[in-house]
C-alpha cells in the first residue's frame, strides 16, 4: 500500500476506529461512540489535560457537523461523500495533533497506526 493511501486510510478509520477498539462498552453494546466517549478514550490513553480534552471536543464536534453536511450535499455521489469524508477526518486528526505534545502525538500515531492495521488485515473488519 503506498504511502498517500496509508494515510487516508489512517485518517478514513481514525475516529471510528479508535471509538470501537479502545471502548469495550461500545463494542459489547455494538451502540454508537459519542464525542464524549471518544474524548474520554483519547484523554484516558494520552493522559490529556482538561484544557486539550475541551479543544479535541470542539474539533470533534466541528467534524460531526462538517460530516452532516458533507453527507447531505453529497447524498447521491457515493465517490464524492467519501472523499469529503477523507478530507474532513483528515483534517480533525491535524487539528487534534496540534493540541497534542510531541510524547502524546507519537502515542496518537501509534493507537491510529494500529487501527489502521486492524481495519486491512484479514482479522480486521474491513480490507
Amino acid at each position: 500500500m503506498s504511502a498517500a493511501i496509508n494515510r487516508i486510510t489512517r485518517g478514513l478509520v481514525l475516529v471510528i476506529g479508535i471509538a470501537i477498539l479502545f471502548s469495550p462498552l461500545a463494542q459489547a453494546q455494538q451502540q454508537r461512540v459519542t464525542i464524549e466517549d471518544r474524548v474520554k478514550i483519547l484523554k484516558d490513553s494520552l493522559k490529556l489535560s482538561d484544557e486539550q480534552s475541551v479543544k479535541i471536543t470542539k474539533i470533534l464536534e466541528d467534524q460531526r457537523e462538517e460530516m452532516t453536511t458533507a453527507m447531505n450535499e453529497n447524498r447521491d455521489n457515493r465517490d464524492a461523500m467519501q472523499t469529503a469524508r477523507k478530507e474532513i477526518m483528515k483534517k480533525a486528526d491535524e487539528q487534534i495533533k496540534s493540541v497534542l505534545t510531541e510524547d502524546q502525538a507519537k502515542k496518537y500515531d501509534a493507537m491510529v497506526n494500529h487501527v489502521v492495521h486492524a481495519w486491512t488485515t484479514d482479522t480486521g473488519k474491513r480490507k
